[in-house]
């Protein structure tokens, strides 16, 4: 996963930074290791865009060569600083075991996101290359604010094509149908700093932000579907932190960052009552069909999505501990319904215990490390999941 971490001025400046960092830098997959050594690598990326499979192999405890499949070599490092070049950046960190002399990373990059539309600050529509740079992932966010309620979010949105011709609400493929009004998820945000994580490859793009003492979450981009890609070619997931059955009037306080009501919920665990459309949901599936599916995590849900393991959990009663060795335990984040369908998982989201847990602590599994986020204000055992840093 290709990682950015810091601070925005305000909601405006998070978009653009979020659009820079698609636009201007290819993203890099899961690495391998194969190897004595246990440092760990982190901040990869790509600098240009080309799809290729990275190769850091080590002259010694300390020093590396890089080469690319397609460019050829690319330079030597040293663990502990970062390595950059034109086609891919990354830092090595050692670790308890030194690297020894062949040890080796190797890790592929996609070329960049395009940018299909760009009107600074206001509307992104994006598309990205897919993992392997064939894929045409069509996705946007467009602000909506009101100065008087002082809310400041972005509207979600995915699509199956672009139209330049055409308003966000208008595009190919959006929600509900071009210009309908079925409301889509929202990502809540405000008119100060903003403390974010963005994590992408070139299939979706997740992003936490904390506002206040809250935690809000983005995902655009495909699932990692379990059917055959020909039976579900486009997997496209929009999910947000805030959906509406009705949505409230333009003015209405239900709109900030601070609202506690039901709707008020990151898309891993959405609205925890049986929903009555789809659009009540802030997590959307587009099914094969071309329709979007909502989804919740209620145990009475029959018509709808639901999503495991959340929506098979006693809420009230839910006890999930940590691992006997003190570690957390990680499941897939897994979507179906009881037509019968299991659609696939989320991609880099996991579910975790939130048992002595905290957001923004750390999870390592196997040299992985994951982020906590909890349920925007909810911070009960059951309201965290982890989203994958590398």
């Amino acid at each position: 996963m290709s990682v950015k971490i810091g601070t925005a001025t305000d909601y405006a400046d998070l978009l653009n930074i979020l659009d820079t960092f698609l636009t201007s830098t290819g993203t890099a997959l899961t690495p391998s290791f194969v190897g004595t050594g246990n440092g760990t690598i982190s901040a990869l990326g790509g600098s240009a865009g080309v799809a290729e499979t990275i190769t850091v192999t080590f002259t010694s405890a300390t020093a590396f060569t890089v080469s690319g499949s397609v460019s050829g070599s690319l330079g030597t490092g040293t663990v502990g600083t970062p390595f950059t070049s034109t086609k891919t950046n990354f830092t090595i960190t050692a670790g308890g075991t030194a690297f020894v002399a062949t040890d080796a990373f190797t890790f592929a990059v996609t070329p960049t996101w395009l940018s299909k539309r760009r009107v600074s600050g206001s509307e992104m529509i994006w598309q990205a290359p897919g993992n392997g740079g064939a894929d045409e992932i069509i996705v946007g966010a467009l602000v909506f604010s009101d100065v008087g309620t002082d809310y400041y979010n972005w509207r979600l949105g995915g699509f199956t094509a672009f139209n330049s011709g055409a308003g966000f609400g208008f595009q190919p493929g959006y929600l509900g149908g071009p210009g309908q009004t079925v409301p889509s998820p929202v990502f809540t945000l405000w008119n100060s700093s903003i403390p974010y994580w963005i994590i992408a490859n070139g299939r979706r793009v997740i992003i936490v932000a904390k506002i206040s003492t809250v935690y809000v979450t983005a995902y655009l981009g495909f699932m990692n579907t379990y059917a055959a890609p020909g039976s579900f070619p486009y997997p496209l997931i929009v999910g947000g932190n805030l959906a509406f059955g009705t949505e409230p009037t333009f003015n209405s306080p239900n709109w900030r960052w601070s609202y506690t009501g039901p709707e008020m919920r990151n898309f891993p665990i959405p609205i925890d009552t049986a929903i009555s459309f789809d659009y009540a949901s802030s997590l959307r599936l587009r099914l094969p069909s071309g329709t979007w599916r909502g989804f919740d995590i209620s145990v009475s849900e029959q018509t709808f999505g639901q999503v495991w393991p959340f929506a098979y959990t006693n809420r009230a009663q839910f006890d999930w501990r940590p691992n006997l060795d003190g570690g957390y335990p990680l499941f897939p984040v897994v979507l179906f319904d009881h037509t019968p369908n299991i659609y696939g998982e989320l991609d880099g989201v996991q579910a975790t215990t939130g048992f002595s847990q905290s957001s923004e602590n750390t999870i390592t599994v196997g040299g992985v490390q994951y982020l906590v986020v909890q349920d925007v204000f909810r911070n009960t055992k059951s309201d965290f999941f982890a989203v994958r840093l590398s």
